[in-house]
């Protein structure tokens, strides 16, 4: 249970007008304009508010018992969900994805007032920042469309489709249903497992799935619902082609041989596969007579017979704007490689970056998401770092197989050397770059840790007889552009690469060997080696050894002693779990006790004369987007650095952006800090028994079958967000139960060793 404590605590830490977005030059999406009520109102008072609804029903005990439950977790469930920095507002796709809605709300022309036109006002729907290809609805009236989902449709139409079946979802009450039923299936769980692992857990959006009767339900009201707008059916097949090749990305191209290589830089010959794995896509006659969900043939059937009689003269696959749609497709394909490399899914981030690349060759965003999942592959190789996102290649199908593949086959030394070779190129391209010169720098010491000089690469081409990999043919024409991945899948072709060297790495740097500014960053990433090295080396040694235990034990009388003046805290964190109960999770005293925890936070750092900042997104005001957006890439990085704890210092993926926040807020120093309270079971029954045992100590082992046990985990980790360099103040588990006054004494200590300045003159650097 206490590592469980531990991973919810640490899982918890963790552009310009539409028309105007130059994808050469593409930055992110982010949350625009005033936060939406929803975000910023409490969780307590939603939940309120529907428990009088709950009561005023006539209802039998046990339902209503159930409602009560639902709306208690749903409600916080989602609020943590919207203001996690997944969840978008007020940005182009958001707004788009809000009007192809109100043109399914419509209400039809000649036609009967709809109860789909009363929930008009209360529909919202958003795009959800994730590689997931999926959609799902809310009691609530929010609908979560994935940008996964979008990148890999082909009109609005089918767009369209897909709201009014999650529009069914949403006023039929769904997910409630989806609750109670899991509740009925598992007692032995938690019913709250089926909500909160969207909070702690993004896979969870990939695994939403309704009934096969609910999907079924959604299936033919949505479609009677889209037939009374002017959307096209042609095209809505394809959908269920979307669903059964969901785990491939957004296009399936053969991925150029000679992408990494060079006249000398060539790959051996297995390094490429002769052929790629067939795509299979999910099984779409599977029995579903024992499942409880419907497969996809039988929903193409029923779509297909629905269809029959339906007249598609004079619709059209787009209502809104055709232009739009493919541009914010665009967008939505633009933020996969960054999405990826948040998730640490490398050859993802890799290969649809390539795919991007061939629109558009001249886009430094997507080098340097490339640049970036070969740093952190290097890094990852060079550490007992565990990558569990990333599949073996004999499981990947499609034409990405290749990366894949070409990944697995590089040691951490060849990993090192690519991707220093493709980000310095990059480098000589943008030369005022300072966050790919960052990953340079760290690159060149990794480089000068595997080699002691320069000598064992060639600064002469090999000789002529080293033949180089053709390049596959060329599919640039415009016919193939009007070609979807799914036409590409049904025709699927594999091409050949020939045999290279042996120690190909050699050359890797031929162009750049001779160059006085590649020696010279060289020259600085081996005196930083040796500086590594020889200090691991004394640590190792007796008077090392020695010296760090005299510093521990300075450290645990006096504390770190930091002698920073400024820091921002991020997310004070609180949660209360009861484990005598069936549902742990205690809502609202964890939304009380977060507040709480600000409340402290004021009261504490006057006392310390630390200047501090506290960004919250549970405390904002509707004006203040960019302290969300804040929020959101800084526990995007701290999520990073947490997964990469065993490698050495990395860059974060959006580094740039962190770097930026820093610059705004006039500090470097970012705190973590929060609070996790527990109430375990008492276990009476055993206790006593020992005591009947033990006579003469009953009366204790009575004493401690009735006294509650509590225990409180209280965490401080401060972090240099430039470097990447962390102090760990507090980590610390105790017998206790949480008090204002314990967690306020750990907040002033905290604050304390950060301001405070070491006046000891032997600290070893």
């Amino acid at each position: 249970m206490k590592k469980h404590i531990l991973l919810l605590a640490i899982a918890h830490l963790i552009t310009g007008a539409l028309h105007a977005q130059d994808f050469n030059n593409y930055t992110p999406i982010e949350c625009k304009g005033n936060i939406p009520k929803d975000y910023i109102t409490s969780s307590a008072d939603k939940y309120k508010k529907e428990i009088s609804k709950i009561e005023e029903s006539d209802l039998r005990r046990r339902e209503e018992k159930d409602r009560k439950q639902f709306a208690l977790e749903t409600n916080f469930v989602l609020d943590d969900l919207l203001q996690s920095g997944l969840v978008l507002f007020n940005d182009e796709v958001t707004v788009y994805l809000n009007e192809v809605m109100a043109k399914l709300l419509e209400q039809p022309s000649g036609g009967k007032s709809s109860k789909w036109a009363s929930k008009k006002d209360k529909v919202e729907v958003y795009a959800l920042r994730s590689t997931s290809v999926n959609a799902f609805a809310t009691d609530r009236g929010h609908i979560f469309v994935t940008l996964g989902l979008l990148a890999q449709l082909e009109n609005e139409a089918q767009l369209a489709y897909i709201l009014a079946h999650e529009l069914v979802h949403a006023e039929s009450g769904h997910s409630l249903e989806l609750f109670l039923e899991t509740k009925h299936l598992d007692k032995n769980s938690r019913s709250s497992d089926v909500l909160t692992e969207s909070v702690f857990d993004e896979n969870w959006v990939a695994k939403c799935a309704y009934s096969k009767e609910l999907e079924t339900e959604a299936d033919t009201k949505g479609l009677d619902h889209l037939l009374k707008t002017n959307y096209s059916t042609a095209t809505l097949n394809t959908v269920f082609d979307v669903l059964k090749y969901s785990y491939l990305p957004f296009d399936d191209e053969v991925f150029d041989s000679t992408f990494f290589a060079s006249e000398s830089y060539i790959f051996p010959a297995d390094y490429r596969l002769e052929k790629v794995q067939a795509i299979s896509g999910e099984d779409e006659d599977t029995d579903d007579k024992a499942s409880t969900h419907p497969n996809i043939a039988n929903r193409r059937n029923s779509l297909k017979n629905a269809l029959k009689s339906a007249d598609d003269q004079g619709r059209s696959n787009y209502l809104v704007s055709e232009e739009r749609f493919k541009k914010l497709r665009q967008m939505t394909r633009f933020e996969l490689p960054m999405l990826h490399l948040h998730r640490d899914e490398w050859p993802d981030a890799i290969y649809t970056s390539y795919l991007l690349l061939k629109e558009y060759p001249e886009s430094a965003y997507l080098k340097k998401c490339i640049a970036k999942a070969l740093y952190l592959q290097t890094k990852g190789e060079k550490s007992s770092y565990v990558n569990e996102n990333v599949p073996s290649h004999e499981d990947v199908e499609g034409e990405s197989q290749q990366v894949y593949h070409l990944l697995e086959k590089l040691d951490g030394k060849e990993s090192g050397i690519l991707a220093l070779r493709y980000a310095w190129s990059l480098h000589k391209q943008f030369p005022e770059d300072k966050e790919l010169m960052a990953i340079v720098e760290d690159l060149f010491i990794e480089l000068a840790t595997d080699f002691k000089d320069l000598d064992g690469f060639n600064a002469t081409p090999p000789s002529p007889k080293q033949e180089e990999p053709p390049t596959p043919a060329s599919t640039d024409t415009a016919k193939e552009k009007e070609r979807s991945k799914y036409d590409k899948i049904r025709d699927q072709k594999t091409k050949e690469t020939t045999p290279a060297g042996t120690e190909y790495w050699r050359y890797a740097f031929t162009e750049f060997l001779e160059t006085e500014d590649f020696k010279s960053e060289y020259e600085k990433g081996q005196k930083e080696a040796t500086r590594r090295k020889e200090r691991d080396e004394y640590y190792e040694s007796a008077e090392g050894r020695k010296w760090l235990k005299k510093e521990n034990e300075r450290r645990e009388k006096k504390g770190s002693r930091l002698g920073i003046d400024k820091i921002v805290v991020v997310n004070p964190y609180f949660l209360q779990l009861d484990l005598r109960k069936d549902d742990a999770m205690q809502y609202i005293k964890t939304e009380t006790g977060q507040e709480n925890m600000r409340q402290l936070i004021e009261e504490v750092v006057p006392k310390t004369n630390l200047d501090v900042t506290v960004l919250d997104v549970c405390n904002l005001k509707e004006k203040q987007s960019d302290q969300f957006n804040d929020i959101r890439y800084l526990n995007e990085w701290f999520s990073e650095q947490a997964d990469h704890y065993d490698m050495t210092l990395t860059q974060g993926a959006n580094q740039a952006r962190i770097n930026a926040i820093a610059d705004k807020y006039d500090t470097d120093y970012f705190l973590w800090t929060g609070t996790v309270s527990l109430r375990e079971k008492n276990k009476a029954g055993a206790k006593i028994l020992w005591g009947v045992f033990l006579y003469p100590a009953l009366p204790y082992f009575i004493y401690k079958a009735v006294k509650p046990h509590y225990e409180m985990l209280h965490y401080a980790i401060l972090y240099d967000v430039r470097t990447g360099r962390r102090q760990i103040l507090k980590f610390e588990l105790f017998d206790k139960k949480n008090t204002d006054d314990l967690v306020k004494a750990h907040l002033y200590d905290t604050f304390s060793q950060i301001k405070m300045k070491d006046k000891s003159s032997g600290k070893k650097k």
